[in-house]
């Protein structure tokens, strides 16, 4: 049994080495190739740019205003979406399905945010602005993390949040785990989204919550 639980321990170790930090954003996307008219035949490595190239974009129209996403397609595709390598950190193949007429696969992308904002600032599309609220560090404490996708749930909440600007483990003894987080605005928003999340069925309840700190108890 102490095997079992050394082994545990061990895989959520290496599992939560993948935090993202500032700077940094994770998405997890659907890349497709599939045989069209005068079209290449298609490969499982264009699937994978085809992914890459959606976590770029879905970057790049966050941050640019409607307008210019439609007058300057031609800029971006040059800029960006031709130019996966720039942007693209790390990103890891979830799943590989093969198609009638091709092949799918979802990658979980890890993007660098920083350097597009500072790429797009340098095109004019993007003006150099007040950062607004001061980035801070606070702590983020979830008891009863007892499966790997409890964890990865919590992951994509943090991921998702657009007041978090990075995040990585710093505390990790299963089932409680500790994360440092750089973010803008009041914690209490967190929480909330902490308590309207679904966990899979997981009830969830805020423990404690300061200007520092913000603690989590999920349970069945």
């Amino acid at each position: 049994m102490k095997r079992v639980l050394l082994s545990i321990t061990v895989i959520f170790l290496v599992l939560c080495l993948c935090g993202v930090g500032w700077g940094q954003k994770s998405f997890v996307v659907l890349g497709k190739s599939e045989q069209g008219e005068g079209a290449p035949n298609p490969t499982l490595e264009m699937a994978i740019k085809d992914g890459l190239t959606r976590a770029i974009e879905a970057v790049v129209v966050d941050m640019i205003a409607p307008q210019d996403m439609k007058n300057r397609q031609e800029t971006l595709s040059e800029e960006f979406y031709r130019k996966t390598d720039a942007f693209i950190l790390s990103y890891i193949i979830l799943e590989e399905t093969p198609l009638e007429a091709g092949y799918q696969v979802s990658l979980e992308v890890v993007v660098d945010t920083k350097g597009i904002e500072s790429r797009l600032i340098s095109l004019g599309l993007l003006k150099d602005r007040d950062e607004g609220p001061r980035l801070r560090e606070v702590q983020v404490v979830v008891s009863g993390i007892k499966s790997y996708e409890t964890y990865r749930a919590v992951e994509q909440l943090l991921s998702a949040d657009a007041e978090v600007q990075g995040f990585s483990p710093t505390e990790i003894t299963p089932p409680l785990f500790t994360w440092k987080v750089m973010m803008k605005g009041e914690i209490g928003r967190l929480a909330d989204r902490f308590l309207s999340y679904d966990f899979g069925g997981l009830k969830v309840k805020v423990t404690a919550s300061n200007s520092e700190r913000l603690e989590v108890a999920l349970s069945r």
